[in-house]
């Protein structure tokens, strides 16, 4: 730990503020330091897609989903405006953030019928939407397409192709209990650790997804590029993360839902997604923008001050899609997620441009 870093963890300003980051202190990059406030060890970074140590603070956030204290600083690259959390939670003090009843590991089971119905409901049209918008570049997907979901949750994804498209699917997630369910549930091998660590064959996949999965990574680059590594030549990947640059994350800033700090570290636009694919050795085929009905619901509840940590789940529910029903019209002019479809450079046969849709 650098003196810098010492000084930081020891600030009274920061305790005052509720920031971790004090403004009469700078860190480098790499370093770390305990949060007294938030209780964990944190770490200062880089931009996440271009390097460099130049930054400005847009807002600061705290922790909606599950009312932790402290608050995290968002920042904008001054050179190439990707957006991102910084400091952040250490690798090993984000496990704490994933509780088993994390919205996407959540077992509805036991919930109120209603509850239960709705969000099996919402889970299979966005499975069903995910296969649509991916087979839109790709083709109809052949029975037997070899298929790695990275961030896999209760494999929604991997059970709809498995149905549908007769596919070989393998999942791939850091939740040890919810791995051990869907192994048993479903009969679909899951892998648990990260991408980077389970250590896949090169070139072993024909379809790679990553459905708001990339946004939760302390580091983007490397996750794509073992991507680009385990995929086939003319395979696909396709990546699902919230768009921030859409009307919703302008016009609510702090209190966008997809925020979700300190669980979302990056926030993509369609420029910085775009530019770290064809970074790594992609060429982007489509970019496609949209929006989700709750979402619009979700972030005007926390305008107005009702966060979900303090919420019974089902009235949380049922009030965002109420709040959200009149914007169903306009949701086509405000996106605020984004799929993105791509293949390994060279394995290219055409030079399609990438094609961007609001809707």
């Amino acid at each position: 730990m650098s003196d810098a870093a010492k000084a930081l963890a020891t600030t009274a300003g920061d305790r005052e503020s509720g920031c971790a980051l004090a403004t009469a202190v700078s860190l480098a990059p790499g370093d770390t330091f305990y949060s007294e406030l938030h209780g964990e060890e944190q770490k200062h970074t880089s931009c996440t897609l271009c390097g460099a140590h130049a930054e400005r603070l847009l807002f600061e956030v705290e922790d909606t989903m599950f009312g932790r204290p402290g608050k995290y600083r968002l920042v904008e690259c001054q050179q190439c405006s990707m957006r991102y959390i910084n400091p952040r939670p250490t690798t090993p003090a984000l496990a704490r953030h994933y509780p088993n009843d994390y919205l996407c590991y959540t077992n509805f089971d036991h919930e109120h019928w209603l509850l239960r119905w709705a969000f099996n409901r919402m889970q299979q049209d966005q499975a069903r939407r995910r296969v649509r918008q991916i087979e839109r570049v790709t083709g109809r997907l052949p029975q037997g397409t070899t298929v790695l979901d990275v961030g896999c949750g209760r494999g929604e994804l991997l059970r709809r192709l498995k149905n549908d498209r007769q596919t070989l699917g393998t999942g791939i997630d850091i939740n040890r209990d919810v791995v051990d369910v869907l192994r048993r549930e479903s009969g679909i091998p899951v892998l648990h650790g990260t991408l980077c660590e389970v250590g896949c064959e090169s070139a072993s996949f024909d379809l790679v997804t990553l459905t708001e999965y990339l946004e939760h990574e302390p580091h983007p680059r490397p996750v794509i590029e073992e991507v680009r590594r385990i995929i086939k030549p003319g395979g696909f990947v396709a990546i699902e993360v919230p768009d921030i640059s859409g009307p919703p994350g302008r016009w609510f800033g702090p209190n966008w839902w997809q925020i979700d700090a300190p669980r979302h570290l990056t926030y993509f636009s369609p420029k910085t997604l775009t530019q770290l694919l064809e970074s790594s050795g992609f060429e982007v085929l489509q970019v496609k923008r949209y929006s989700m009905l709750t979402s619009m619901g979700y972030s005007l509840l926390q305008a107005m001050g009702h966060r979900y940590c303090n919420s019974p789940k089902l009235l949380y529910l049922t009030l965002s899609a109420l709040l959200g029903l009149p914007f169903v019209p306009f949701l086509s002019f405000l996106p605020d997620f984004m799929m993105v479809v791509a293949r390994p450079r060279q394995a290219a046969h055409l030079a399609l441009p990438p094609q961007h849709d609001r809707a």
